[in-house]
């Protein structure tokens, strides 16, 4: 195995790891929301208390589940794209252990109580100089290896993964200096509001456009139907995408015209989503069949189809009469979700299930992956997604009629019941697939 395999391997494992946390962490939150008594679970212990573990929650499952399973992916994919080796790869195996201590000293400073008032990036200054080097190599590494090629030759995953370095690399530094150092008051927020909205959709976004990118034509035998459209759509995505951040700040103090200059520019990343989508559906054309015998294709199936959902439902909120009844509501909390889980992570559980016999020589056992499958899906959807989905208008009707607060959260509370059973639910069925990458070989998985 080359470095560049191994790398891909450990990068996994220590995304399945911060899952596990990230899952745990979200766990315990939803069990207290499902009633008052449940509120006070952990809450005498400081550094497991609400807004400390809700902070957790975010940053392992952004940086320490998907990041980690990005890297992987990118020291997977990039050499073989370009058919060359990796750019510095001790530089890279070197990092590997410089990215989890980020991770570790970030997520530890976070439950002590040393966190910074910046969504997304709460981890104190020390641990992001430790971020910010790590990812600096990361991207040495990897665009590295791509300009190895001629770029007129490069892939559009290739491109989708140079924006997601290149621009994260940049807005990382603006969130952690600027923002919550420099930047006061409304001015600090609607930078802030770059940062939220670009996180996700100029690193989360292009890492999981260059997954389904290259994945799909290896998964079906055939060629992506219009590598043109696709980087129609990726140069939208990356001169549209990051001005319309201010759509997070709607009825803000943040000024009008940077509100109102959002509404378009949101709209029109629905135009990104389809070439996504259309070349998704084409290139599937007659191969609809391989869906039942092949899981990591099942799941980037679904995984577009929450898609469609997610980027459908973006430009939706950008209408100010929209905001006025899901903002600070459920609603927002589950379109995250249905974005980060339900979209990206299920993209990486196809990486997975794509990448890991081929590293290992490990067979997955066909029963364990369905079981992973069908809990993924039932889990998140009908336990989580669609009824905090519900809660979020009810929340929002609630104060919109101007009830007392305790009211939106008594019509909330039947909601949240199932919120939590889904985690349970999630966790078993994430523990199904660590049985099937680590666990004994099952006498079904060597016979299939």
């Amino acid at each position: 195995m080359n470095t560049s395999d191994k790398l891909v391997k450990f990068h996994l494992n220590a995304a399945a790891c911060w899952l596990v946390f990230g899952m745990l962490a979200g766990l315990s939150l939803a069990y207290r929301l499902i009633s008052p008594s449940a509120a006070e679970f952990l809450e005498t212990v400081s550094w497991l208390n609400f807004g400390r573990v809700r902070m957790f929650h975010t940053h392992v499952a952004i940086f320490g589940w998907l990041s980690n399973g990005f890297l992987a992916f990118s020291y997977y994919a990039s050499p073989r794209m370009v058919g060359q080796t990796l750019f510095l790869p001790q530089l890279a195996w070197t990092n590997r252990w410089i990215m989890q201590l980020a991770l570790i000293v970030g997520s530890a400073s976070i439950l002590a109580g040393h966190a910074e008032g910046v969504e997304y990036a709460e981890p104190p200054w020390f641990a992001d100089l430790i971020f910010a080097v790590a990812f600096v190599f990361a991207l040495v590494c990897i665009l590295g290896t791509l300009l190895k090629d001629r770029l007129s030759n490069l892939y559009v995953s290739g491109w989708y993964l140079a924006l997601g370095f290149v621009f994260t690399t940049l807005n990382f530094v603006m969130a952690n200096t600027i923002v919550a150092h420099i930047a006061p008051g409304a001015a600090g927020a609607a930078l802030e509001g770059l940062w939220i909205h670009n996180a996700v959709g100029l690193w989360v976004t292009p890492m999981g456009a260059a997954i389904v990118y290259y994945l799909l034509p290896l998964m079906v035998g055939k060629p992506i139907a219009s590598h043109k459209l696709s980087l129609i759509g990726f140069w939208t995505l990356a001169l549209l995408y990051p001005l319309g951040g201010s759509h997070h700040y709607f009825y803000s103090p943040v000024p009008w015209w940077l509100q109102v200059i959002a509404v378009p520019l949101t709209s029109a990343l629905i135009f990104v989503v389809y070439t996504v989508v259309y070349n998704f559906f084409a290139t599937m054309k007659g191969q609809w069949s391989l869906i039942t015998s092949n899981i990591g294709l099942r799941f980037l199936t679904f995984g577009i189809f929450s898609y469609i959902m997610t980027c459908t439902q973006g430009p939706f909120h950008a209408l100010f009469s929209v905001q006025r009844v899901v903002h600070f509501t459920d609603w927002i909390v589950a379109h995250a979700h249905l974005a980060l889980f339900g979209v990206f992570s299920w993209w990486l559980y196809a990486f997975i299930y794509f990448v890991w016999p081929k590293l290992t020589g490990r067979t997955f056992s066909r029963k364990l992956s369905e079981w992973h499958f069908w809990l993924t899906v039932i889990g998140f959807f009908f336990l989580y997604y669609i009824p905090d989905t519900i809660a979020g208008l009810m929340q929002g009707f609630s104060w919109l009629r101007g009830l007392p607060f305790i009211d939106s959260l008594t019509v909330s509370q039947p909601f949240w019941i199932p919120r939590a059973i889904s985690g349970v639910v999630l966790l078993v069925g994430f523990a199904l697939l660590l049985i099937n990458m680590y666990g004994p070989s099952t006498p079904e998985a060597k016979n299939e």
